[in-house]
């Protein structure tokens, strides 16, 4: 038995709008981890006015689970009816680390170029936010038809 799914109309601009702001999110995502990987952590760390640290073990580390992170938005940004809990957390995803880089800056502890990074995701988080709850509330999810 295989699935198919069967869209009544191509789909909605905010649907397409939706697949691009995440597209551009994951692309955003990579071109941070590649930088630290293949040109040097601490050239994005002093480009981004970042702090310089000894040891730049955490942003390779951050790096890699950023791309890693990255690879389940791709299918919320194909169908988000299909992929509603990657949707909801890729918002999530954005959302909590813009959150925790301006609370950084505010309390002291990070560096005021986290405040780059912290914009950022809450400039994507928040126009994924507004474009899923529009599209949830908006339209129907394709139907499934099944064919033997």
């Amino acid at each position: 038995m295989t699935v198919s799914a069967v869209m009544d109309s191509s789909p909605s601009p905010a649907r397409k709008l939706f697949a691009i702001v995440v597209w551009l999110g994951v692309i955003a995502n990579w071109t941070f981890a590649i930088w630290v990987v293949f040109f040097g952590a601490h050239t994005l760390l002093n480009k981004l006015k970042l702090g310089d640290v000894e040891s730049t073990i955490w942003i390779y580390n951050y790096s890699i689970l950023l791309m890693i992170l990255s690879l389940f938005y791709i299918p919320a940004a194909h169908d988000p009816f299909r992929y509603r809990a990657n949707a909801w957390l890729l918002i999530v995803g954005r959302l909590v680390p813009a959150a925790t880089f301006f609370i950084g800056v505010l309390m002291g502890f990070m560096p005021r170029g986290f405040l780059a990074l912290g914009i950022g995701d809450a400039t994507f988080g928040i126009i994924e936010l507004i474009l899923v709850i529009k599209i949830f509330r908006s339209e129907e999810p394709s139907l499934l038809v099944y064919k033997s």
